[in-house]
């Protein structure tokens, strides 16, 4: 090591020491030598060397290295096995693939050996074997690239084992078992990846009691289906193909208008579509075109079941017109049905899913008041099992036993099946709550909301009363009252709130990141915890990807699959195909089967992820291990569309513009991107801001409900409540709306940050600067965990003690990435292109959206950043030639509109002089680059 102290890493051999009992196949060196073996062995030469990245790794138990790569990478992800010799084998390369993308060089020593005793067992043929599986399904989880199973997977599978039956030669059926072994071990690798699952084991928890009976209605349902289509015989075809004609005709006809007018999700992408996901785009429709199919076969079946008891009650002739008649009755009826239900209770599923003018329909949402939305209903199922009841009646009357069995079972299908989609049990606590030791470690429940501002608090100030439940919390509590993000994004915001660490630590500048970085190269939260016995789950709708997007190790996710993926975006099909099967899959249906349209971006789910999570509580406070969960909500994210009777709590009644409902031409997470360039004018501002608070009081109420619930469950006094956001929101307070987009403002940067620990004195409002990167430590610190090396927050559990002082911290915040000319920005203000050049899809077996890597420089070097010390922000804007400095007194100016740097220029050097010694760590040479511009004012 003093001979090459460039290096970081070195290893060296290692032999395994034969004793004469092992089976010969170990020593094969021919056609069927076993490429996987069961023991260590490494011997590349005896030259010394640096181990490239695409040469063979050494084992873990065959590597020194030097503290500071376990300070810059974090510690080995023991997520993928156990730690040490394992079966898994992935955690040791995982740490070197890590390492040396960070720039660390692995020195080769042939001089260290190591003699590596084997024993029996792991020449044993089950031992092989699993260990083939296992350590092809880590190296699938640990390589770049590939993220989802491939027809060559199956056909290796075949082949291997057809190979090792077909054979009458001892040696080749051993390698060929082998071989299917590992190639079995990577299809689950890849199931595992597609599926989300690639971050540990999925955590065991106890039955969600509230489930057992839709799961029971589900098996029930299924059972009344069967006996339906039994005991009908072929009189069930008299009434099936009238339902399949009209349903058939009327697929086609959505079908045809979804292609005649195509309007999809996502960027436009146009040549991307037409070319590389052509077959997918066809797959995608064809998928979509059988599920409206599927859906007007059933709706039109129940219309056909009505008039087969009509004719029934009425004694009539049975037509195959007037079925086909009923049949397009029961699909308009149910489409209409849905759709007013939808305009009153979630009018922002129907913004996010159709792209017609909404101010068409308000006269129908006037006339459509709740009381009668309700009595339609109940008219309707009234009818219904009065005429049920009339047509029972009358077969048992003409002895028509097997078409009475028919109808029963029929009717009981359509009722069960539309009763497990829409039902969402309310939660119930435990039966039984475990006994708690004195000693045992609290419970941590997060609880997010993304783009909620900081100064909506009632106990910061606001006009309105939005968040009583956070006052009281923060009462009990603390409130950080000037907690500052490092970048207003999700992703970046969500990791550095979970590692502890600036995004220059951690990696991620932005939302767009391909694959190949999602393995995060920070010890995060759930992973520290979990080392020490906590459960770790997280649970989130569709703002809330990321959390399964990156490695952050939890053992249960509840989350959408990436919104930031092309592929996910074409499958939620063009927007008339979208708009009807929303109407329908907005449930239990939709969120297992059409998960990219119940997630589809702008739809509000606060109150059925509210329900989830507070069964999750009680599934987890069934248990005496501690839990650690992370519940983010989308409620405050633009379009701002929340659940009646929220939307309506503070808007004006006389309004008529576009945004009654959510704020317009806001149809997926592009077009909120897009629209972040747009100017006020094009804005309602008044009513979008009433929109807004309408969200924040709805997550303030869906708080109070947790809460409540974490009382019924017994939990109050053993979990340490966190409350928070992501990043905040500008409403042209800096002539730009949107987020991460102005470093000058406080809206976008700054946030709510409320810490409630039941052993802690209450504190209240705390006016020191914070920053989200101190929220990892403190709570590790709050249950007597060691913080991770790898952290760059502070702990800030000492300001939760009565009368304690808290540290002074400088807080540093940068913008995201402007997909379009930003209003306010100065005229000579570094640029960049706009947001199709700027994006690629470098794996298009993913579909993943990224930004091109040659333009990852420029758009750093274009940020504007902040650097907040105590009542002074000093804010940098670079230009093309030369910078802007700009410095606010927060405490005088909070709106910061005086520039007082030429007041204060010994303080303004000061600052700059501490941001940029920050800014010069956070990317490749912009620290130079800076220092050779000039000021210019």
């Amino acid at each position: 090591m003093d001979a090459y102290p460039d290096d970081a890493l070195y290893c060296g051999r290692i032999w395994p020491a034969w004793d004469g009992s092992e089976p010969s196949w170990v020593h094969s060196q021919g056609e069927y030598a076993i490429p996987i073996r069961p023991f260590p062995e490494f011997d590349p030469g005896a030259d010394s060397f640096v181990i490239k990245p695409q040469d063979r790794y050494p084992s873990g138990g065959n590597i020194v290295v030097r503290r500071l790569v376990f300070e810059s990478v974090g510690l080995f992800a023991v997520d993928l096995g156990p730690t040490g010799h394992n079966l898994a084998g992935g955690e040791d390369h995982d740490f070197l693939k890590r390492a040396t993308d960070k720039g660390f060089s692995i020195r080769y020593l042939p001089g260290v050996r190591q003699l590596h005793a084997i024993d029996a067992e792991r020449m044993s043929t089950l031992y092989t074997l699993r260990k083939s599986f296992l350590r092809s399904r880590a190296s699938f989880l640990i390589r770049p690239g590939e993220s989802r199973p491939r027809l060559y997977m199956f056909r290796k599978i075949i082949e291997h084992l057809g190979s090792a039956i077909f054979t009458l030669r001892g040696d080749r059926r051993f390698f060929y078992l082998v071989r299917f072994a590992a190639s079995l071990g990577e299809l689950t690798g890849a199931v595992e990846r597609l599926h989300g699952q690639t971050h540990g084991p999925r955590l065991r928890l106890p039955p969600d009691r509230g489930m057992l009976q839709t799961e029971a209605t589900a098996i029930l349902t299924a059972a009344c289906g069967l006996i339906a289509w039994f005991s009908s015989g072929d009189a069930k075809w008299t009434g099936l193909l009238p339902a399949m004609g009209v349903a058939a005709l009327g697929t086609a006809a959505l079908l045809s208008k979804s292609l005649a007018n195509f309007s999809q999700t996502g960027p436009r992408i146009h040549q991307e579509i037409l070319t590389h996901f052509r077959r997918y785009t066809l797959y995608a429709l064809a998928r979509l075109t059988a599920w409206a199919f599927a859906i007007m076969l059933f709706t039109g079946g129940a219309g056909v079941l009505l008039y087969f008891m009509l004719a029934t009650v009425l004694q009539a002739e049975w037509s195959p017109g007037l079925a086909a008649a009923a049949a397009v009755l029961g699909i308009i009826g149910a489409f209409a049905l849905q759709f007013v239900h939808k305009l009153r209770f979630n009018p922002g599923l129907l913004v996010a899913s159709m792209h017609y003018r909404m101010s068409r329909l308000y006269g129908l949402w006037h006339w459509m008041t709740l009381g009668r939305v309700v009595w339609i209903q109940r008219l309707w199922l009234s009818a219904s099992t009065l005429l049920f009841a009339a047509a029972s009646w009358q077969l048992a009357k003409e002895n028509r036993l097997d078409d009475l069995m028919a109808l029963w079972a029929a009717v009981l299908f359509i009722a069960g099946t539309v009763a497990w989609a829409a039902w969402q049990p309310e939660a119930r606590p435990p039966r039984r709550c475990p006994t708690q030791r004195t000693d045992a470690p609290f419970n941590i429940l997060m609880i997010g909301s993304d783009t909620l501002r900081a100064d909506r608090l009632g106990a910061m100030g606001y006009r309105r009363a939005l968040t009583p439940h956070i006052d009281q919390l923060a009462k009990q509590g603390a409130l950080f009252a000037n907690c500052y993000v490092p970048c207003a994004r999700t992703a970046p915001c969500l990791i550095s709130l979970l590692t502890g660490t600036w995004p220059h630590t951690h990696g991620i500048r932005d939302n767009f990141v391909p694959d190949a970085d999602t393995h995060l190269n920070a010890d995060s939260l759930p992973q520290l915890l979990k080392a020490r016995g906590y459960r770790t789950a997280a649970l989130s709708d569709w703002c809330g990807g990321d959390m399964g997007k990156f490695s952050f190790g939890f053992d249960h996710t509840d989350l959408p699959q990436d919104q930031w993926n092309l592929k996910y975006l074409i499958r939620q099909g063009p927007k008339d195909l979208r708009l009807y099967l929303s109407l329908f899959v907005h449930n239990r249906l939709g969120r297992l089967l059409l998960p990219e349209l119940y997630y589809l971006g702008g739809v509000p789910l606060t109150q059925p992820m509210g329900k989830r999570a507070r069964r999750l509580v009680s599934r987890l406070a069934a248990d005496s291990a501690p839990f650690f969960l992370n519940v983010f909500y989308s409620t405050t994210h633009p379009p701002f569309a929340s659940e009646w009777p929220w939307y309506v709590r503070f808007a004006d009644p006389a309004y008529r513009g576009e945004s009654k409902f959510a704020m317009a031409r806001l149809t997926d997470p592009f077009e909120i991107l897009r629209r972040q360039g747009a100017p006020k004018e094009e804005f309602d501002l008044d009513q979008i801001i009433d929109l807004y608070d309408g969200s924040v009081a709805e997550f303030d109420d869906e708080i109070g409900k947790m809460l409540a619930h974490l009382g019924a469950c017994g939990l109050t006094e053993r979990t340490i409540v966190v409350v928070y956001s992501d990043h905040g929101m500008e409403f042209f307070e800096h002539d730009s709306w949107g987020q991460g987009n102005s470093a000058v403002g406080e809206a976008s940067p700054r946030i709510p940050l409320v810490i409630r620990d039941p052993r802690k004195p209450a504190r209240g409002k705390i006016d020191a600067v914070v920053r989200s990167i101190d929220l990892a430590p403190t709570l590790l610190d709050l249950v007597d965990a060691p913080p991770a090396d790898s952290m760059d927050g502070v702990s800030l559990a000492g300001c939760l003690e009565k009368d304690a002082a808290c540290p002074e911290l400088d807080a540093f915040n940068e913008t995201g990435i402007w997909i379009a000319d930003i209003p306010g920005l100065p005229d000579n203000h570094l640029r960049y292109p706009d947001l199709l050049e700027l994006m690629e899809v470098p794996d298009r077996a993913s579909g993943t959206l990224a930004i091109k890597q040659g333009y990852c420089n420029p758009i750093l070097a274009a940020k504007d950043r902040m650097i907040r010390h105590g009542r002074w922000k000093l804010v940098y804007q670079p230009l093309e030639t030369g910078y802007v400095l700009r410095l606010f007194d927060l405490e005088t100016d909070p709106a910061c509109r005086h520039d007082l740097s030429e007041q204060h220029p010994q303080l303004t050097a000061d600052l700059w002089s501490r941001l940029l010694a920050f800014v010069s760590r956070s990317g490749p040479k912009i620290g130079d680059e800076i220092q050779s511009g000039q000021k210019r004012q």
